[in-house]
């Protein structure tokens, strides 16, 4: 059972320790466009192409969406209820207590304990997700809430445009669909360098939110574990739908939420280093799950 985990997050941290080797040894990483072209260009481009390449359109998984749906909303409701009672600035933390990494580390480790009939969940899920990032967000980072400038992000175009070519089911041209995974292809390590450049100059020694990172890291994982399991008990979702969608929620801060706090000015130090203590603990949540919950499904 540790095979798939070992496979799922060994590429995640050798980009992340590329990014910080590459940091304290050159000047590769240090032009501020960077997370730009990530946001313009590779993001849009990494949604598109995963929307055109799905089999179903998204209103034909419409238990997983409302389950997903539901998640964030509680988790939301929750956290920022807590932050509030607690004097936690709600503007740079919500995000990440709310939003997972269904991404790049969600979508193969579902693959990988559920096997392949999982994987239009996950996608499914991550797109939810991914609209979350670039409406709640964008929103509470930005600190005011703009839909002009929500409705023109280059993200929320494109999930617009991929939902209306599946909605038309218009069939896409194979020159399309190898543009947009070549572009979309230098999306995820780029934004693994820069989450290790950001890692390479933490000094946890000097760090005075220890406590915070710490909590933070460990209030991502068992929120959206436990409000994941309400949900899949409260709407009966079927075994396969289920697993995946908790297996989703129990996923780390997503690196997404990184390149936000660097664009907005938030504390991306901090976002970084609880994005890696939130990852280890939720390789240890997945474990518990595989062989507690995930079990009687598991290939």
């Amino acid at each position: 059972m540790l095979l798939p985990f070992i496979q799922a997050i060994v590429p995640v941290l050798i980009c992340a320790g590329l990014g910080a080797w590459l940091a304290r040894k050159t000047t590769l990483l240090n032009n501020p466009a960077l997370p730009e072209l990530v946001t313009r260009i590779g993001l849009p481009c990494l949604i598109l192409h995963a929307l055109v390449k799905m089999d179903s359109g998204i209103m034909a998984m419409s238990h997983t969406v409302a389950a997903i749906v539901l998640v964030l909303v509680i988790s939301a409701t929750v956290a920022a209820g807590v932050m509030k009672l607690l004097g936690i600035e709600i503007r740079w933390y919500l995000s990440l207590l709310v939003n997972p990494n269904t991404g790049n580390l969600g979508i193969p480790l579902v693959v990988a304990l559920l096997g392949d009939k999982a994987l239009i969940h996950a996608v499914v899920i991550s797109t939810v997700v991914q609209i979350s990032h670039f409406t709640l967000g964008v929103w509470v980072m930005s600190g005011a809430f703009s839909p002009k400038k929500i409705l023109l992000n280059p993200s929320i175009i494109a999930l617009v445009l991929g939902g209306l070519w599946i909605a038309l089911g218009i069939p896409t041209p194979v020159a399309i669909t190898r543009t947009l995974d070549l572009l979309s292809g230098m999306t995820l390590p780029i934004m693994l360098l820069l989450l290790g450049r950001s890692l390479a100059t933490i000094d946890l020694r000097n760090m005075a939110n220890l406590k915070l990172i710490g909590g933070m890291s460990l209030a991502r994982v068992l929120l959206g574990t436990g409000v994941a399991l309400l949900v899949a008990q409260l709407l009966g979702l079927d075994p396969l739908v289920a697993h995946t969608l908790v297996l989703q929620s129990a996923m780390p801060v997503a690196v997404i939420t990184y390149i936000l706090a660097s664009q907005y000015g938030g504390p991306r130090d901090e976002v970084a280093a609880i994005i890696m203590g939130s990852t280890l603990l939720s390789m240890l949540m997945a474990l518990v799950l595989s062989l507690v919950y995930l079990h009687p499904i598991t290939v």
